[in-house]
């Protein structure tokens, strides 16, 4: 199907041969519904689809081509699309050039600094604070997925490339430049993509405990599990799961109150770009109104953005060029009968009033500490400096063969540092014969000077098969703990 700009009241368009027009929705900030198109959408699907929201993630290294060379052609598209027909737009800051990419894991430049970071959070931000002539953009996130799922080959090498440590600093650095060009823009973190509940609730706490969980309007993440958003499968949550940790983290550090986005959520009904799990016709629509149900229940979760809308037979695409699937009758008749959800958290502000001799965009504006929080920010704990580590796993169990799953794996672990201090943060990684399972655990600090062996939290499971256990320490340069085998009939 052609993209088309739609701008005008009424809009006709062919779908299988009958013919329907629409006007745009004027759709209130309020509104928990969403999608996650391309850039920019497709807007007649979108306009036709009554969600209020729609996520705009346009990579960072397509709009800046060289230092300080900005191309902002497509999102100044999508911006004014939204704007004209009443629909929020939330604006991902995501995937930044090669040239912007100084944090350096596992010998790879990953990850933006947070200079690199503020630097140009606040060149969109006061683009796009509705005194420039270049619209409004209510909504920003800190990142999409590149913070959490990097694979380096190996859990060895993955797994410190998956810290917090690396995108605190860099979600307060873009948190202020925001806010300092356009005060009532909302802003968001990074879509969690790991769908652990430990590496969830691990991510969560140290953001907490290090004072970057002021820096966010709202936590966010992204749930693709490929089946039934009702099970929590090992270490892999449900759907409610999901947002019950995150939210536990939150309300411990007396910030339960802020909500949480689900940013992309969706299920293939084919392989077309999708090289994941298959559902049915039936089971799309099924999860989809689970997740729906779950959210609106939750009094937590305040907005659901949908992957996806588009122009095309992608396999997670709820209008193919064959006509809408029944997981979008569903959300018509669902919005329809839920078109709010009611008391949530404060709807962004609408876009301020354009001044009538608009200036040039300003200068990035450093502000000292975020708007509002109801959290402290304590000072970042730094990560200790490993001298030496080890591990020890046992099995115990019956003898008799075929009875590895009623013994259990025990394992245990030791570290020292050399006395500067900080914190210790590690994972245990179980293999037998159903693959590999990371469970990462709460970080450990150490006082400075102490330079005495520390115990970490032992492990404990039941496997399905002999395997092994590794104990797996995060710091970059940390001793590396070879993979202790166990043996069961």
């Amino acid at each position: 199907m052609t993209r088309r700009r739609v701008v005008g009241m009424i809009a006709i368009f062919v779908l299988g041969g009958a013919v329907a027009s629409f006007q745009p929705v004027r759709a209130a900030a309020s509104s928990p519904y969403g999608f996650t198109p391309p850039v920019p959408p497709d807007q007649a699907k979108l306009n036709a689809s009554h969600v209020g929201w729609v996520r705009q993630g346009l990579d960072w290294s397509s709009i800046e081509s060289s230092p300080g060379v900005y191309n902002f052609g497509t999102l100044d598209q999508a911006v004014a699309l939204e704007n004209a027909n009443g629909i929020q737009i939330s604006v991902v800051i995501q995937d930044a050039p090669g040239f912007r990419k100084t944090q350096v894991c596992n010998g790879v430049n990953l990850f933006p600094g947070p200079s690199e970071m503020s630097t140009f959070a606040a060149v969109l931000s006061a683009r796009y604070n509705g005194n420039n002539g270049h619209g409004y953009v209510p909504s920003f996130e800190i990142g999409n997925e590149e913070w959490d799922n990097y694979w380096g080959g190996s859990w060895i090498a993955t797994l410190p490339c998956r810290t917090a440590d690396w995108y605190g600093p860099v979600l307060k650095a873009g948190y202020q430049a925001i806010k300092a060009n356009s005060p009532n823009a909302l802003v968001g973190m990074t879509g969690l993509w790991w769908e652990s509940t430990n590496h969830i609730q691990g991510y969560m706490t140290w953001l907490y405990q290090n004072g970057f969980g002021a820096y966010m309007d709202f936590a966010n993440f992204h749930y693709y599990t490929g089946g039934d958003p009702s099970i929590t499968n090992g270490d892999v949550p449900s759907y409610p799961l999901e947002w019950q940790v995150i939210h536990n983290v939150m309300a411990t550090f007396n910030d339960g109150s802020k909500p949480i986005w689900c940013t992309e959520v969706g299920w293939a009904v084919n392989s077309n770009g999708q090289p994941g799990p298959i559902v049915t016709l039936a089971q799309q629509s099924q999860y989809l109104q689970y997740v729906l149900d779950s959210s609106r229940a939750s009094a937590v979760v305040q907005r659901v953005f949908i992957y996806t809308l588009m122009d095309n037979d992608d396999g997670m695409n709820l209008w193919p060029t064959t006509g809408p699937l029944p997981s979008y009758s569903m959300l018509e008749a669902y919005i329809s009968q839920y078109p709010t959800w009611g008391a949530a958290a404060p709807a962004p502000a609408p876009s301020p009033t354009p001044a009538p001799s608009p200036s040039a965009t300003p200068a990035p504006t450093p502000t000292p500490s975020p708007t509002s929080s109801p959290v402290a920010a304590p000072a970042t704990v730094q990560a200790a400096t490993l001298v030496g580590a080890s591990d020890a796993v046992a099995y115990a169990g019956p003898a008799k063969s075929g009875s590895c799953r009623k013994g259990t794996v025990t394992a245990t672990g030791t570290f020292t540092t050399n006395g500067t201090g900080g914190s210790v943060s590690y994972a245990w990684i179980r293999t037998d014969n159903r693959g590999s399972v990371t469970i990462a655990e709460p970080p450990i600090i150490v006082a400075p000077g102490d330079t005495s062996s520390h115990s970490v939290t032992g492990d404990s499971w039941n496997p399905n098969s002999g395997g092994s256990e590794q104990l797996v320490f995060l710091s970059t340069g940390a001793p590396l703990v070879a993979a202790q085998t166990f043996v069961c009939r």
